[in-house]
């Protein structure tokens, strides 16, 4: 069996690299400086060879305790990070959801908490559509794309279907019955790219609009909020905009919908598909809010 060095002696010897001081390290940890020195003795005993070169002014890594601080500050980092997972309440999910969706999942998550208030969904936005379970600490993600990826559960939420909604009051003056009179109109963007007003005026043939006409924004939630001001004239999703236009907050000018083949998915590693509180949420969600339920793309009432 392999012999490890102290682990104690390890963690006290990080607070005193970073301190650069016994003195310091002691207070941080509320030991006696005399409890410090000995644990750092210990090590250079365990070692062979001394950690620290002592100076009147305070301490320096000699270069072999240099080479290690890396590895022990890396190993306790990791160690805290598995930690923190494994001793998560059980009462706690915690969500991965993409800053554009909020708009369509904070009225479901909040009825969730209603209907289960002993499970709470800790919600970390983002304006990322993935999510990397190996890295990040999350039980579950919303992501979107043209498949939830590998390694992963899923269940798919909705798919995408753009079309363009403004403000009620936009309309007043300039009205928009054709799609020729959006040049009278500012477009809104949700990508920098332009590609889903692109890619919507190529689905209804139209080669005389600007679609690189118009101010740009990080997300699709930022472009539909512009519109919802009346700023303009924003390519959107149905169902991320379904309880606006429902409210008439948006009207949708067009009858013609783009279905991208992009979809959104409520997704959750191998690894935690046995928690009660993801088997839970993940009911929920099936039952309640996905396309099969008629839940993700119910149709708005007319313009």
């Amino acid at each position: 069996m392999r012999r490890l060095p102290p682990l104690n002696a390890l963690q006290i010897f990080e607070t005193v690299a970073r301190h650069r001081s016994f003195t310091r390290a002691a207070d941080h940890l509320c030991l006696t400086q005399g409890a410090v020195s000995r644990q750092i003795l210990a090590l250079e005993d365990y070692y062979k060879f001394p950690l620290f070169k002592r100076h009147a002014k305070g301490l320096t890594l000699t270069a072999e305790g240099e080479l290690l601080l890396p590895a022990v500050k890396e190993s306790f980092a990791r160690i805290e990070e598995i930690s923190l997972r494994l001793t998560r309440q059980r009462t706690d999910l915690a969500l991965k959801v993409p800053t554009c969706v909020m708009r369509w999942m904070l009225p479901k998550i909040m009825q969730f908490q209603a209907e289960y208030p002993d499970l709470h969904v800790q919600i970390t936005t983002t304006w990322q559509h993935d999510v990397d379970f190996q890295s990040e600490p999350f039980d579950a993600a919303i992501i979107y794309g043209s498949s939830p990826g590998v390694d992963v559960q899923a269940v798919p939420l909705f798919e995408e279907r753009l079309t363009p909604v403004c403000a009620p009051e936009l309309l007043h003056g300039k009205p928009l019955e054709r799609v020729a009179d959006l040049a009278q109109h500012t477009l809104l963007h949700p990508t920098r790219d332009h590609r889903d007003w692109r890619m919507w005026l190529d689905h209804v043939e139209d080669r005389e609009i600007d679609a690189g006409h118009g101010p740009s924004f990080d997300t699709l939630d930022l472009a539909t909020n512009a519109a919802l001001q009346g700023f303009g004239v924003a390519i959107s999703d149905l169902a991320l905009v379904d309880e606006d236009v429902a409210a008439r907050r948006l009207v949708r000018p067009f009858d013609t919908v783009l279905t991208t083949g992009s979809r959104y998915y409520f997704v959750y590693p191998d690894c935690v598909a046995h928690q009660q509180k993801v088997n839970l949420f993940r009911e929920w969600i099936a039952e309640h809010w996905t396309e099969r339920a008629g839940g993700g793309n119910r149709p708005p009432p007319p313009a």
